[in-house]
């Protein structure tokens, strides 16, 4: 039979290696988020990008405004959609598909919202994968109407009168 001071001291080492790996663990989502590994190990295990939307009551001059949001696999794709106007997206996106079939270079979602509706969260499946993103907003007024977006991150879009924000999802 041991002494009971030997019980307690191999009992406390335990504790403290646990307590330690639970701290570990407990750690690990910062640290991968700080290394930019986090979204794309949440890509892996099938998380969700959220995208949050205001719609001001003028938005495109009180009419239907379209939004799609694009993620990007392709770079040389991304380098030119990065420079492409909304308007010419909006014309010429069922050719970027057919150039592009089976989400072999972007995924694409699409929506038309009404000035001052209320947009339920939007949560749109994560892939690894992307190299880029974007937003194109079909305004009548003038401008790019284009947002360069991190890929995989939640993201706030705030569609004005003539023109939108973007920023991260809080």
């Amino acid at each position: 039979m041991q002494p009971s001071w030997r019980n307690r001291t191999a009992h406390s080492g335990s504790v403290q290696r646990c307590s330690g790996v639970v701290i570990g663990l407990l750690l690990l989502p910062i640290l991968l988020q700080a290394c930019g590994i986090g979204t794309r190990a949440r890509a892996l295990v099938g998380s969700k990008m959220r995208m949050q939307v205001q719609v001001s009551d003028n938005v495109n001059q009180q009419s239907p405004v379209a939004l799609d949001l694009v993620l990007v696999y392709d770079k040389k794709l991304l380098k030119k959609l990065s420079n492409l106007p909304a308007s010419d997206w909006f014309k010429q996106r069922r050719q970027y598909r057919r150039d592009y079939p089976d989400s072999t270079g972007f995924d694409a979602w699409r929506w038309e919202w009404v000035p001052g509706q209320n947009v339920p969260l939007q949560e749109l499946p994560l892939k690894a994968k992307a190299k880029g993103g974007l937003i194109f907003v079909n305004y009548f007024s003038d401008g790019d109407h284009r947002a360069r977006i991190e890929p995989n991150k939640s993201i706030y879009v705030d569609l004005h009168e003539t023109d939108f924000a973007v920023q991260p999802l809080r």
